[in-house]
């Protein structure tokens, strides 16, 4: 099957388009819902977190395809949309106050986005529910003093989901034939 040719800008609109229809907050709050998270990563500030992490992992996930799929200058476009991806994604970003947005940029690129990065990376896609989960427990934690972390159900259930986002984008990308610009 031959690839269908796709311009620089085409690479960088379909990479954008890939996170966006998996990182929408009532989707997110569905899958951890199916998933039988527990309650506390369904509402409020448990959502956000759940969210936010949830946004994390598919932003590494692209950005690892894209990294196979597509030539650097791409690959580089697409890092440069993080703030504006996250923008959209979660409508936390008030950009009228310019530091704490590059603040919390910041933040996600070296926090949760760093940690996924090499594993997806290096082909250890398997270890992704489990810092997921740990990372979420902590930061749940951290919010309340405790954290019920999921059982191995709900574990279970999100590394499945994981996998099938991470075939999804891969695949997806797999089809196109990314041209340098």
């Amino acid at each position: 099957m031959s690839k269908k040719q796709l311009s620089a800008a085409q690479g960088l609109e379909a990479a954008c388009i890939l996170f966006q229809i998996n990182s929408k907050t009532a989707d997110i709050i569905n899958m951890a819902s199916g998933a039988q998270m527990p309650e506390e990563y369904l509402s409020g500030p448990g959502a956000e977190m759940f969210c936010a992490e949830w946004r994390a992992f598919v932003h590494a996930v692209v950005t690892a395809a894209i990294m196979q799929h597509a030539p650097n200058t791409v690959f580089l476009a697409y890092l440069r949309q993080t703030g504006n991806l996250l923008a959209d994604a979660s409508g936390s970003f008030d950009s009228a106050d310019e530091k704490a947005v590059n603040a919390a940029l910041n933040a996600f690129v070296d926090g949760p986005f760093a940690q996924y990065m090499p594993l997806l990376a290096q082909e250890q896609q398997a270890q992704c529910p489990d810092l997921f989960c740990q990372r979420l427990a902590v930061q749940a934690a951290n919010l309340r003093g405790q954290a019920s972390p999921p059982d191995d159900h709900a574990k279970a259930r999100l590394a499945a989901i994981m996998a099938m986002v991470i075939s999804a984008v891969w695949d997806k990308l797999e089809q196109y034939d990314i041209q340098a610009d």
